[in-house]
């Protein structure tokens, strides 16, 4: 019989050799078989082709477009300012509210209180002409 010392380095050994394989071989099976699936859609709504680019660069406005809208937001309430940078403006690229803002906001459990004020359509241009 093997003394504890050793059992609990082959232990220790084995947990170590197991936690290499296991998410080794998962990655191998998942890309063998990954692969097969259908492509899915594009998480957020991508604009129409004839809007060419955003106000700002894109990876800028996925992470600080809401520090935007509040600066927007405080030269139009305080100063009376309205530039070219307009909610109307982010609706006319993304024009269905749920399959853009909604869609990434549900993803990271963000509620949004900008629409209890301001129109944001929730549905594709389509469905609200019909109504």
């Amino acid at each position: 019989m093997k003394p504890p010392s050793e059992r609990v380095l082959g232990l220790i050994i084995g947990v170590f050799v197991l936690g290499i394989l296991i998410p080794g071989a998962y990655g191998v099976v998942s890309y063998l078989f990954g692969s097969q699936l259908p492509d899915s859609e594009p998480f957020l709504e991508r604009p129409e082709a004839k809007y060419e680019r955003c106000v700002k660069e894109t990876t800028y406005m996925r992470y600080h477009h809401m520090e935007l809208l509040r600066e927007v937001r405080e030269q139009v309430v305080r100063s009376g300012i309205r530039g070219e940078i307009t909610l109307d403006r982010c609706r006319d690229c993304h024009s269905n509210r749920s399959t853009f803002c909604n869609r990434c906001h549900d993803a990271v459990s963000l509620n949004v209180d900008c629409f209890g004020c301001h129109y944001y359509p929730e549905g594709p241009k389509e469905v609200r002409a019909a109504k």
